[in-house]
């Protein structure tokens, strides 16, 4: 701890406050003056117009920043508030001048000019000093939301609250609680008591990662629900943030807690326990009228729980085999005329969707629920991307969205090996800030669709409220200046400078669990003549890394195991002939720091790679990295690959001369419950026209789908200086299988040419 507020006090240049807003996220406006006012532990405000709930959040505010006391006084007051009225939605501006003069629009407007003006205020010795200044703020977009899943792992009122609370000091409104699943169903129901009693437990969870081989389970009973009682106090609570709970009830897909509680309203009736493992699963609701009504009955009572627009109806990872197989499925579809399974998805939350607008309420889903048509009061929730919400948007339905390139808070966040466990991806802090929710292909005309955006954290591998913090914030404060100010963001850089010189001290002095990520040294890698050039760069610049091999290298003529090079000094791997691996770690002298590598020199090690067919963006981490020699570890990580979403796959690689190869080697991904799946064959083709198709023989064959070769060796004698390699894959992954339906992922990490 002693070593962090070393980082905090000397991470940057000790006068960054005179340079920069402390608010985050920061302001439309601020005009800082030359002077300070300061004050002893007490602040005097006049509450005359504010509620009884507006002055209690000023003093709670006030004791969590600062451990002040505030203090009604009408004579003299340090701190006025005053109405304003037709001026933007949730707008604030605050005045420091002699006194604070706090003017809001909305009482969530003066809840987040109350988080701001603490954010400005600083100790010195025994006083506290603000500077003279004007604040002028307003929100872009209506909704800035964060997602919590207590389905797959329980978090407990006080822990709830807590994630409410530290949400609100960043300006988010909306609570997205994910409150069902495949893994247990957590709000009470009172009409179907075994929901919770059944469905609230499981009695194993999956050890270790979904694609770790082979499985373990942990054999305790595990699980916790919420009483009506404790979801009315929860939504209670964050009403007085200004925070709208938007409750998650999962139809018709991941359902199984539900049907291990009421196995009739599935398709076979067949009694089954509330799953331990982690993924997506064939039993959903059944499409008959009973689960139909008995889904109803259960929305009659969240309703009532739940006071807000939204009602958040899941609808996606439903897979038809079920469907197709069930004679009372099969009647709905002939009875209705629909053409098939999927349009009885769009059928079944139709019905839901219509029976909510008579109770007052608006779905919001997943953008699966877009196939087959929805009502016009309907919104979309995208997160297989940007597409789903543009076509939504097009379609004139309002739209949050979600993508999993930027706002997936479950995946990795650093390239470190001592992340903890997570289920893939890379999103890193600067991936979020980077984040833009109006997608440039979409019509000017269509911008007002987009509500706004939210991050989700899934929790198959999030178990303790202490490693939910660490996922969720910084990350989370970068999202905060997207979905508040985009148009007037500062630069990355300056982003960084004031989260560590102000905001990393006041998450440690509420004892949250973030994440130190943005202080660990960066590896670089770059493409030479020769081979690749690696370096490592610091936010200190004047930081040392001590890099250390297992074998000896040829560095400025001089062989040695060890070297010491500066801020971005960097060293060269020459490619080799063969296959042959180089081991090194590396220590940064200022953060403390082991970083460990591995790189296999060959052939084509720092080689030119044109990519034909474009990377998903999501997964797309440069063109060198299927040449830099490192090979992606399991459980995977994002920026470990290079990821592929659509069936055929064409890559050229140029090496620096022609010359005589004998064997090309391939590595790839396989996850199946993330989608990611292997090639069914590869074609290569060398500048000479010799070309060699190899397939996968156990792929693609009816009743025997068994994808399982990750590594590929292609035997190609010849003498050539380019190839073109040409993968494909499955047309779509096949029924029974995750994602049943859709394209496959392809996943690559490296390509090596063996002479």
């Amino acid at each position: 701890m002693r070593f962090f507020f070393f980082l905090i006090l000397f991470f940057f240049n000790k006068n960054a406050y005179l340079q920069h807003c402390p608010i985050l996220p920061s302001p439309v406006v601020y005009n800082q003056g030359n002077e300070n006012i300061y004050f002893d532990n007490s602040l005097y405000c006049d509450f005359i117009g504010l509620n009884s709930n507006l002055s209690f959040q000023l003093q709670e505010l006030a004791k969590v920043y600062h451990d002040l006391s505030i203090t009604s006084f009408s004579e003299g007051p340090k701190v006025i508030f005053k109405k304003l009225q037709n001026v933007i939605q949730d707008s604030y501006s605050i005045q420091v001048s002699d006194q604070i003069v706090i003017s809001y629009s909305s009482d969530a407007s003066c809840y987040y000019a109350m988080n701001s003006l603490m954010q400005l205020i600083r100790k010195e010795g025994n006083e506290f000093k603000l500077n003279r200044c004007y604040v002028k703020d307003y929100p872009k977009f209506s909704w800035r939301g964060l997602h919590l899943d207590v389905a797959r792992h329980f978090f407990t009122v006080e822990e709830v609250k807590r994630y409410i609370d530290l949400m609100s000091y960043y300006k988010f409104n909306t609570f997205h609680w994910h409150l069902t699943d495949d893994q247990g169903w957590r709000i009470e129901i009172k009409q179907y008591p075994k929901l919770t009693e059944v469905g609230a437990w499981r009695d194993s969870t999956l050890n270790n990662h979904y694609s770790t081989t082979p499985r373990t389970y942990s054999k305790e009973k595990y699980g916790g629900f919420y009483t009506q009682d404790q979801v009315k106090e929860i939504v209670s609570y964050a009403q007085s943030k200004y925070v709208t709970v938007v409750p998650e009830i999962e139809m018709p897909g991941h359902s199984r807690a539900a049907l291990a509680a009421y196995p009739e309203f599935g398709c076979t009736g067949k009694q089954m326990g509330v799953e331990g493992l982690w993924g997506v699963f064939d039993d959903i609701f059944c499409s008959k009228s009973e689960t139909i009504s008995f889904l109803k009955n259960i929305l009659d009572e969240i309703v009532l729980l739940f006071p807000g627009e939204y009602i958040h109806i899941g609808g996606d990872e439903a897979p038809k085999i079920r469907w197709k197989k069930c004679a009372k499925c099969q009647d709905v579809i002939k009875n209705n005329n629909l053409t098939d399974e999927h349009h009885l998805q769009s059928y079944f939350i139709q019905e839901i969707d219509a029976y909510l607008t008579k109770k007052g309420k608006k779905i919001i889903g997943w953008d699966e629920i877009l196939e087959g048509g929805l009502s016009s009061n309907a919104a979309v929730m995208s997160w297989r991307g940007f597409d789903g919400g543009i076509e939504a948007a097009n379609q004139e339905h309002y739209v949050v969205m979600s993508p999993g390139s930027h706002c997936y808070f479950d995946h990795y966040q650093s390239k470190s090996k001592d992340e903890p466990l997570a289920i893939g991806g890379y999103t890193p802090l600067e991936k979020v800030y980077d984040f833009n929710p109006i997608p440039k292909e979409l019509d000017p005309r269509f911008h007002p669709f987009i509500l706004g955006a939210q991050a989700n954290l899934w929790t198959e591998y999030i178990s303790s409220f202490k490693q939910v913090e660490y996922m969720v914030y910084p990350r989370a404060i970068a999202l905060s200046q997207v979905l508040w100010n985009p148009d007037t963001k500062p630069v990355l850089t300056v982003f960084e400078e004031i989260i560590s010189n102000y905001h990393f001290p006041i998450l440690l002095n509420q004892d949250v669990n973030f994440s130190k990520s943005i202080f660990i040294p960066r590896q670089n890698w770059f493409a030479q003549k020769k081979g690749i050039e690696v370096s490592f760069d610091s936010k200190k610049q004047e930081d040392l890394f001590h890099v250390i091999f297992d074998q000896e290298m040829k560095i400025n003529n001089t062989a040695s195991k060890e070297i010491i090079l500066r801020n971005n000094q960097s060293f060269h791997i020459d490619r080799g002939l063969k296959s042959s691996t180089l081991n090194f770690s590396v220590h940064s002298e200022q953060f403390g720091t082991e970083l460990k590598f591995s790189i296999t020199r060959h052939l084509a090690l720092g080689s030119k790679i044109n990519f034909i067919t474009k990377p998903s963006e999501q997964y797309n981490n440069g063109e060198l990295l299927l040449v830099d020699g490192q090979f992606g570890n399991r459980p995977w990580k994002g920026n470990e690959w290079i990821g592929f979403d659509t069936n055929n796959i064409i890559i050229e690689l140029e090496l620096k001369r022609k010359q005589k190869i004998k064997e090309i080697q391939l590595s790839f991904l396989l996850d199946i419950g993330s989608w990611i799946h292997t090639p069914v064959s590869i074609d290569v083709t060398s500048n000479n026209n010799k070309t060699i198709k190899i397939r996968e023989e156990r792929c693609g064959l009816p009743g025997q789908y068994s994808p399982t070769s990750e590594k590929w060796k292609i035997p190609f004698s010849t003498r050539t200086k380019k190839l073109r390699i040409s993968i494909h894959s499955l047309g779509q992954i096949p029924s029974g299988f995750p994602g049943e339906g859709n394209i496959p992922w392809t996943f690559i990490d490296e390509i090596q040419v063996i002479r």
